[in-house]
């Protein structure tokens, strides 16, 4: 005489299966967000590079129209110096031109330093623009694969769906009523063997001696007296 939980365990290898199907399937959009979350990461550095390049450059032409505005100035005090009545007057105008200069060697310097700044910032810029386009090849790799698992894993998911159903048409209905309900709390295991030396195979506790007697017996379903799943102990 068959056991009647043969069959029942039979569809909680099914049951199994498909909850680690659902289980991946359902991790597969986190998972994608995630690679996608790299991505714009990526995408934010290129950005910040370019924001902090544009600055530079707006910088530069800054300092550039007034260096230009501060020669313009000088060339007008040369003029007037030119034309100077007194000792004083040219003098005057010797130390203006003077304090232009400086003024100008300062700019120029930051001017400088602003160049070096935007030579290193296009650096960083190519190096972030060559990194984000190494990403989007391989994130659309990874996300075509991640499309290509889901719908392979939706194909079984039909499938052992399908032969769940017939299984479970074999299963005596009022023990496949108790597994069912067992299955939803549990969400692991319903039907669990009998360890060696009489413990739960489900919470792993020493099980009493009439329970794993009874759980051999094709006539009883007995459960665990600890968390309540049904405990088998086929014959050897």
């Amino acid at each position: 005489m068959s056991h009647p939980l043969e069959s029942i365990y039979a569809l909680q290898k099914k049951d199994r299966r498909l909850i680690r199907i659902m289980r991946e399937i359902r991790d597969i959009p986190q998972r994608k967000s995630d690679i996608e979350a790299q991505l714009a990461g990526s995408a934010q550095k290129l950005e910040t590079a370019l924001d902090s390049r544009k600055h530079t450059e707006a910088s530069l032409k800054e300092l550039e129209l007034e260096v230009e505005s501060l020669q313009e100035r000088i060339i007008k005090y040369k003029q007037q110096q030119m034309e100077a009545k007194t000792n004083d007057q040219y003098r005057a105008f010797v130390k203006e031109i003077g304090v232009v200069e400086r003024e100008i060697s300062e700019l120029e310097d930051k001017e400088i330093e602003l160049i070096e700044f935007l030579d290193k910032g296009k650096i960083i810029m190519a190096e972030c623009e060559e990194r984000l386009g190494g990403e989007k090849a391989g994130i659309a790799g990874e996300l075509a694969e991640l499309d290509g698992r889901s719908a392979a894993l939706q194909e079984q998911l039909e499938q052992i769906k399908a032969e769940r159903s017939r299984a479970a048409e074999q299963c005596d209905k009022t023990i496949l009523k108790k597994y069912t309900r067992i299955m939803n709390n549990k969400r692991d295991f319903a039907v669990v063997m009998v360890e060696p030396g009489g413990h739960c195979g489900g919470c792993h506790m020493k099980l009493p001696p009439q329970v794993s007697n009874d759980a051999r017996n094709p006539t009883k379903i007995v459960s665990c007296n600890f968390c309540g799943r049904i405990v088998y102990n086929p014959a050897p």
